[in-house]
């Protein structure tokens, strides 16, 4: 069970992810308190030229899931 609560920055990053439902993104330092969404696209290699476009080369990509809908990759315990 997850016992923290996310806090403003959190939040805000999962709005901004709302405007990508079902596109791929392209995150900037991603997993840091820096963390930003700098392209998108309908494709994972339309993503990446619009970030690489963007002078973006070191980014991690996600496909942004339905906000209704929970991730949570299985990680050894």
């Amino acid at each position: 069970m997850i016992d923290q609560e996310p806090d403003n920055k959190d939040l805000a990053f999962l709005r901004e992810l709302e405007r990508y439902i079902g596109r791929w993104v392209a995150i900037q330092d991603y997993g840091s308190d820096d963390e930003a969404v700098v392209a998108a696209g309908e494709s994972i290699s339309e993503a990446r030229k619009n970030a690489e476009s963007q002078g973006f080369g070191n980014v991690t990509f996600l496909r942004v899931p339905p906000m209704d809908k929970l991730f949570v990759p299985l990680t050894p315990v």
